[in-house]
């Protein structure tokens, strides 16, 4: 397959595991999965569904509001960790803040109903998640054995995505990248915005081959992967979205943030759906992120996180790479001296 995405200014860059500092129309920038060599996405699923679309498309109108104030609490509970909140702001350069934002990519990454199908730059990573499901009680990655209870083959499917135009013009495809967080990174994640009706199936550029599970290829993929511990690290961001999406309890802030994005919807007779739905309003966030926590999460391991994210992100754009030696350098800073120690 010929590589038809790249842009005139794109220039290859070889190396499957690097990320490139790029510029969305917007004005945002994007870690982006490295995919200037390859000509496609992947998706993986360990079973074929006659219609393939995000969860999101299946819900009901009346459950739309229950999503969007949960995905709410999750964005300001990102908020509250220091290092999301500087990529929002934009982490500082000679030339402009670099600002790279995506809430409702990382939501997604992290469980949230999103109207985006998740793809990623990685066969190996979409072969894991075809050849695997997650137990939802657990949070264990379970491998899809070759044969069912009756003795069926198990059969999973493996979809290449075709970037048959330039980037941009790949309607509905955005990409989420490397985050504050570390999941979508890791998963090198992109989205696809799936209309409400539509089938990922019958999607142009789309190719689907279905495959027999194979005992021996799903043991080395859980060799490079840690049996999937890696592609879904136990962060503490992690673990709180879960709870949100476990207790469906969010906080009046949360609230408030829902009402602003829906100035034409009724607030009370939101907080009594919302109510009769299950959901807690609570006047104070549970799930912000303390001081506590930072002190024994974030800054001990911050500054060498961060040399360990923007060592593998590389400028391919004229100009960039000033931007990139200032972000690198941003611990050494007056700003980042202060940033990065409590």
């Amino acid at each position: 397959m010929p590589v038809r995405h790249r842009m005139p200014y794109d220039e290859p860059v070889a190396g499957d595991d690097l990320f490139l500092l790029n510029r969305t129309a917007s004005g945002l920038f994007t870690l982006k999965p490295n995919i200037t060599t390859q000509p496609c996405l992947f998706y993986g699923d360990n079973e074929y569904h006659l219609v393939l679309q995000p969860k999101w498309n299946s819900l009901q109108p009346k459950d739309y509001l229950i999503e969007n104030v949960m995905r709410e609490e999750f964005e300001l509970t990102m908020m509250s960790h220091p290092l999301y909140r500087l990529f929002v702001k934009g982490i500082p350069t000679r030339r402009q803040p670099v600002r790279i934002i995506n809430p409702f990519g990382v939501a997604m990454s992290y469980g949230f109903p999103s109207p985006m199908l998740p793809l990623t730059s990685s066969l190996d990573v979409a072969s894991f998640l075809a050849t695997h499901r997650r137990n939802e009680q657990t949070g264990e990655w379970e491998a899809i054995e070759e044969y069912d209870s009756q003795g069926n083959i198990n059969v999973g499917v493996l979809y290449v995505l075709d970037l048959a135009l330039p980037f941009p013009m790949m309607v509905g495809l955005s990409c989420v990248g490397m985050q504050a967080f570390e999941r979508p990174g890791r998963q090198k994640s992109y989205g696809l915005h799936i209309e409400k009706g539509g089938n990922f199936n019958e999607y142009r550029f789309v190719y689907g081959f279905q495959f027999r599970q194979n005992p021996e290829e799903v043991r080395c993929l859980e060799e490079k992967f840690e049996k999937g511990n890696w592609l879904t690290p136990d962060e503490l961001i992690a673990q709180k979205a879960q709870d949100i999406l476990r207790t469906k309890r969010v906080s009046e802030a949360a609230f408030q943030l829902n009402c602003r994005n829906n100035p034409s919807q009724n607030p009370e007779e939101n907080r009594s759906k919302l109510e009769k739905a299950g959901v807690q309003i609570l006047n104070s966030s549970g799930h912000t992120f303390s001081d506590e926590e930072l002190n024994r999460e974030f800054y001990p391991h911050a500054e060498e996180k961060w040399e360990e994210m923007f060592n593998s992100v590389v400028a391919v754009h004229p100009g960039f790479d000033t931007l990139l030696t200032d972000i690198r350098n941003f611990p050494t800073t007056a700003m980042g001296r202060n940033f990065f120690r409590k």
